[in-house]
């Protein structure tokens, strides 16, 4: 088995509920899209997703459904691959044409297959000297390498979500930069300390690029114990669909309403503990 095969493997032992985002290899089912199909000039794939998203999420306009697909898209592909780093030391490949997506009857990812088999390590890797391995010298390096293919692997369907729905590539690129921080604060709250996260996250956008948040993690003392609440500038615009409303960490509520919705949620973890 290829090492990062193995990776992914490893991932799904620790997370079977999130096993179906960590496939190595498509299967006969014919509805199978890579992120470069969705990208495609001629495609109307993206299209498609939309109104999928529509057909649950009525909205005046594609804002709403492009805010939101996009963001539940970019998510699913940071958490797997900044899974791969937090934990095994590896990123994986990134490539458009090598993510293979099956989504849902509403535009959801539903089925994740990785089939890349290079992958970036570190030196000491046990699997160094594979020839799928690109060896980088630091981890510095390796976080560098992964924020660099995110951004390259996402340009694409930015663009095609953008030219599909008329929103913005700022918007889209807020979402997907704290969509990353929030990847990288849930799978070290995973790990037992979400204190790793907040750090990688601040290590991840201390070089400027387009997933660097653009505020910070607000520590959140209560009851004992720390949350730390990411600072949001990007919108899902879920409060614009029929029936929706603000997230509890939406940049449109007061900050005192967020922190004061982080503590509740913080008592009933701890009451439900």
């Amino acid at each position: 088995m290829n090492p990062i095969e193995e990776t992914f493997q490893r991932l799904a032992s620790l997370q079977p509920d999130r096993a179906n985002w960590l496939l190595t290899e498509v299967d006969s089912q014919p509805d199978w899209l890579s992120a470069a199909d969705l990208a495609a000039e001629s495609s109307s794939h993206i299209g498609e997703l939309l109104r999928r998203v529509l057909s649950k999420y009525k909205a005046d306009g594609l804002h709403p459904p492009a805010a939101l697909w996009f963001g539940h898209y970019a998510y699913a592909v940071e958490i797997v691959s900044i899974a791969c780093f937090m934990i095994e030391r590896r990123v994986p490949d990134l490539s458009p044409e090598n993510i293979h997506i099956q989504f849902d009857e509403i535009g959801d990812v539903a089925v994740i297959a990785w089939t890349g088999r290079s992958f970036a390590a570190l030196p000491d890797d046990s699997a160094a000297g594979s020839p799928d391995c690109i060896i980088l010298s630091t981890r510095e390096a390796l976080r560098s390498y992964l924020r660099e293919r995110l951004v390259e692997s996402f340009t694409p369907v930015i663009e095609a979500v953008s030219s599909n729905s008329g929103m913005g590539k700022p918007g889209l690129w807020a979402l997907a930069a704290d969509y990353t921080a929030y990847a990288f604060t849930t799978l070290a709250e995973m790990l037992g300390d979400e204190t790793v996260g907040v750090e990688e996250s601040r290590l991840f956008s201390a070089t400027n690029s387009k997933l660097s948040v653009k505020r910070n993690f607000i520590p959140i003392e209560h009851i004992g114990t720390t949350h730390y609440l990411l600072e949001r500038t990007s919108c899902c615009l879920y409060y614009k669909v029929e029936g929706g409303g603000y997230c509890h960490s939406c940049p449109h509520r007061p900050l005192e309403e967020r922190i004061e919705l982080v503590k509740r949620h913080m008592e009933e973890e701890a009451a439900g503990a």
